[in-house]
C-alpha cells in the first residue's frame, strides 16, 4: 500500500470537478461540457474559435464555468490572460483557485509577459479569505518567470503569507507557501533564497506541521541549496519516509554541505531503501575520492536490489580495487529474470578493469537476453572495442543496435556511415532517429537519398509519434542536403504535423526563390469523451498483473484528465500493455512503460494533448509521459516520489491505491501479465 504520509490539502478540494461530481449531476450541463472539451482539445489558433470557453467562463453554472477556465489555462496563452484575471472573482472558491492555476500555466511561454498575470493574483491575494484560494495563489505566483527584482518581490511576498499562519483551516495556506517557494528556487537562473524565506521554511519541517507540509517544505528547503545540517538532520529522523528522503537529498545534489558525512552516515542506516539510496548516491559523487570505496562495497550487501545495483555502478570509478567483485557479479547468472547485476557489473568493469572487461564481454554480447547486449554495447563503447559495436549495431534487437550505433558514433564517427544508412529502413523510431542523427556532416552520397526516403516512409505512415525520427532527419538532411529537395520539402511544408511542417517549410525556403509557409493539414482528432463515459471510468480500477505474479491496482482520474483517461481506457480494452514491459526505471524518480519497442519514442497515435491542473505529482500518482508539449502517445509512469518538478508539466490520469511495494521493486524490464478494467463493487 501507499505510504500513509497525508496528501496535499488541496487534493480533494481542488480538482476541477471531482467535488462537484458528489452533488447533483441532474443540475449541470453535461451536453454543453462535452463541447466545451472538445473546443479545449482542439487547441484552436483564432481567439473566435475560443469564445466557447471565454463565454462559459464567466456561467452561472458553477461545473461548467470551472472547466471553461481550467481549459482556457491548458491553451497556455498569454492573450487569455484578461478573460482568466476576470475569473479570479468568481463567487465560487474552487473556481477562484482555478483561475489562479490558469493563470500560471498561461504565462509558461517565453513571449508571454507575466507582469499582468502577476498583478492580476497579487491583487486578487489582497482580499482573498479562503485558504484553499490562497494556497492557489502563492503556487502560482512561484511559477511566474520572473526578471530578478519580480523575483525577490515574489519570494518576499510569498514568504510573508506563510508567516503567522497556523490552525487546521490555514494548513493549505502554508502548503501553498512551500510549494510556491519550492517552484521559484527550482528555476532556472534563480536568485539566491532570502535567509527569512529559509528560516521559515525550517520553521515548517518541525514536526508540529503534518506531513502534507513538512514534505513541500523539506523539498522546497532543499531545492534553495540553503538548508543547514541541523535542520537535514532533523529531517532525517521525520516519521514521514519523503521528508527522510529529501533530506537524504540535500547531501547529494548540495556542492558545499557541512557535515555531509555525518547526514550520509545516519541516512544510510535508513529502514527505507530510498533513503538508503541517495547517501549511496551522495558518498559516489562527493566523499568517494575523499575516503575509500569500502561502503560502497558494503551497500553490496544491501537487501535492496535498486541500492545493489547503484553501488555496482559507482565501483566503476573505485579502479581495480573493485575489480574482483564486479567480475563475480559479471560471472554470474544471465537469464531474462536475472539479468541485471551481470548486466550493471559488466559496464563498471569496462570502467574499473578494461582487461577483465574484455575477457568477459563476449558472453555478454552473444547472450539470448537482448537487455544484456544492450548492456554490452555501452561497455563495448567505454571499452572502445569497435568489433563488438559493430556485431551489435546488426541485432535482431532494435534497442541494442540503436546503444551499439550511438557508440559508434561517438567513437568513430562517419567510418560507421554504412551502419547508420543502413539502420534508416528499420520500423523502430528510436533507431531511426539515432542513425539520423548520426549522419549528420556525413559526406557519403548515399546519406541524403537514405535519409529522404526514411522521411517519406514514415511520413506516409500518418503516426504522429514519427514527429523525432522526422525532425532528426530534416535537421541532417539541412546540414548535408541540397536545394535538389526543395520541390518534396515545399509539399512536406503540408504535412499532417505542424512542428514538421514548419521546419520542412522553413528549409523549402532556404533553397526556394520564394518564401514557403506552412499549411499543416492536421489529422483527424479522437473524439473527446462524453459525460457518462467519465462517469464510468471513475468508478473502475485498472488491475495490472506482472509477469511475475505482483498487481498493482489505481483509480483513474477522467474527469480531471478526460481525454488521457479515454486513451488509456481504449488501450486497456485492446489489450495494448499485455505483454509490454516497463522499459524505463529511474530509482526515486518514476517506473515508466506501455512501449511496444520498449523505449521512450514507440508509442499509441494519435497524440492526446496535456490536461495539466491543480494536482500534483506526488508519490503514488501516474503520468502520461511526453517529449513536449500535447505529444502523449499512451506510456505512462509511476511516481516513486513526490516529483514536485514535474507539476504543470505533465498529465496526471491516476494513482495507485494498492500494489505500491510492487511498483517500488520493479525493474529495468519487467514484464506486464495484463492490464484489466474492474468496475467498483459499491
Amino acid at each position: 500500500m501507499l505510504a500513509k504520509e497525508g496528501r496535499p490539502r488541496h487534493y480533494l478540494a481542488m480538482p476541477i470537478i471531482r467535488g462537484l461530481v458528489l452533488l447533483s449531476l441532474a443540475s449541470q450541463d453535461t451536453t454543453r461540457i462535452r463541447v466545451l472539451l472538445d473546443v479545449e482539445d482542439s487547441r484552436p489558433r483564432s481567439i473566435e474559435a475560443l469564445a466557447p470557453l471565454i463565454e462559459a467562463a464567466r456561467s452561472g453554472d458553477t461545473l461548467v464555468a470551472r472547466w471553461a477556465i481550467r481549459g482556457l489555462g491548458r491553451q497556455q496563452r498569454g492573450d487569455l490572460l484578461p478573460a482568466l484575471s476576470a475569473a479570479l472573482a468568481s463567487t465560487s472558491p474552487g473556481n477562484r483557485a482555478e483561475a489562479a492555476n490558469a493563470i500560471a500555466q498561461s504565462t509558461l511561454h517565453d513571449d508571454t509577459d507575466p507582469g499582468p498575470g502577476r498583478r492580476a493574483l497579487e491583487t486578487r491575494l489582497t482580499v482573498e479569505s479562503d485558504p484553499v484560494v490562497i494556497s492557489a495563489i502563492l503556487r502560482a505566483l512561484g511559477r511566474l518567470r520572473e526578471g530578478p527584482v519580480e523575483w525577490t518581490g515574489l519570494e518576499l511576498l510569498i514568504t510573508r503569507s506563510a508567516t503567522g499562519v497556523e490552525g487546521d483551516a490555514s494548513r493549505a495556506v502554508l502548503e501553498g507557501a512551500a510549494q510556491g517557494l519550492g517552484s521559484l528556487y527550482r528555476q532556472r537562473g534563480a536568485q539566491p533564497a532570502s535567509t527569512a524565506s529559509v528560516e521559515r521554511l525550517a520553521a515548517l519541517t518541525g514536526t508540529s506541521y503534518p506531513p502534507t507540509v513538512r514534505r513541500p517544505a523539506m523539498a522546497a528547503l532543499v531545492a534553495s541549496a540553503r538548508a543547514d545540517s541541523t535542520v537535514l538532520h532533523r529531517g532525517l529522523k521525520d516519521s514521514a519516509r519523503e521528508v527522510r528522503r529529501a533530506a537524504a537529498t540535500a547531501a547529494f545534489i548540495s556542492k558545499d554541505l557541512p557535515g555531509r558525512e555525518r547526514l550520509v552516515d545516519v541516512a544510510w542506516r535508513d529502514a527505507d531503501p530510498a533513503v538508503r539510496y541517495e547517501a549511496v548516491r551522495a558518498f559516489g559523487r562527493h566523499l568517494v575520492k575523499q575516503e575509500t570505496c569500502e561502503p560502497i562495497l558494503g551497500a553490496l550487501d544491501d537487501k535492496n536490489l535498486h541500492v545493489r545495483l547503484l553501488a555496482v555502478d559507482l565501483l566503476g570509478a573505485c579502479g581495480n580495487g573493485a575489480a574482483p567483485r564486479l567480475v563475480n557479479f559479471a560471472r554470474s547468472r544471465l537469464t531474462a529474470d536475472a539479468w541485471h547485476l551481470p548486466a550493471h557489473a559488466i559496464v563498471a568493469l569496462a570502467n574499473a578493469d578494461s582487461g577483465a572487461a574484455l575477457a568477459l564481454l563476449p558472453r555478454f554480447v552473444s547472450s539470448g537476453v537482448w537487455w544484456a547486449r544492450m548492456y554490452a554495447a555501452r561497455a563495448a563503447e567505454t571499452l572502445g572495442e569497435i568489433p563488438a559495436l559493430t556485431r551489435l549495431a546488426r541485432d535482431q534487437e532494435p534497442n541494442v543496435r540503436e546503444a551499439a550505433l550511438a557508440g559508434l558514433h561517438r567513437k568513430v564517427g562517419h567510418q560507421a556511415d554504412s551502419l547508420y544508412i543502413a539502420a534508416l529502413g528499420a520500423g523502430d523510431y528510436q533507431l531511426i532517429q539515432t542513425a539520423a542523427t548520426a549522419l549528420d556532416s556525413s559526406a557519403d552520397p548515399r546519406a541524403v537519398p537514405a535519409l529522404w526516403k526514411a522521411f517519406a516512409r514514415l511520413t506516409s505512415e500518418k503516426r504522429e509519434t514519427s514527429r523525432d525520427p522526422r525532425m532528426a532527419i530534416l535537421r541532417s538532411i539541412e546540414h548535408i542536403g541540397s536545394q535538389s529537395l526543395a520541390t518534396e520539402l515545399r509539399e512536406a511544408a503540408s504535412d499532417f504535423d505542424s512542428t514538421v511542417a514548419q521546419a520542412a517549410a522553413r528549409l523549402a525556403s532556404k533553397w526556394s526563390a520564394t518564401s514557403v509557409a506552412p499549411t499543416p493539414k492536421p489529422l483527424p482528432r479522437a473524439p473527446v469523451p462524453s459525460w457518462s463515459d467519465l462517469d464510468r471510468w471513475s468508478r473502475v480500477t485498472a488491475e495490472i498483473t506482472m509477469r511475475n505474479g505482483g498487481v498493482i491496482r489505481m483509480k483513474l482520474r477522467p474527469f480531471d484528465a478526460p481525454t488521457n483517461v479515454a486513451r488509456f481506457v481504449n488501450m486497456v480494452n485492446r489489450g495494448w500493455f499485455d505483454g509490454l514491459t516497463w522499459h524505463r526505471v529511474v530509482p526515486n524518480f518514476v517506473v515508466q512503460g506501455g512501449s511496444p519497442g520498449a523505449n521512450e519514442f514507440m508509442g499509441d497515435g494519435p497524440f492526446t494533448r496535456d490536461e495539466l491542473g491543480l494536482e500534483h505529482h506526488v508519490r503514488g500518482t501516474v503520468g502520461i509521459s511526453t517529449r513536449g508539449r500535447d505529444t502523449g502517445d499512451g506510456q505512462i509512469f509511476f511516481n516513486l516520489i513526490d516529483n514536485w518538478r514535474l507539476d504543470h508539466d505533465y498529465t496526471i490520469i491516476g494513482e495507485v491505491v494498492s500494489g505500491m511495494e510492487v511498483v517500488d521493486a520493479m525493474q529495468e524490464g519487467a514484464l506486464i501479465q495484463r492490464v484489466t478494467l474492474i468496475p467498483d463493487k459499491s
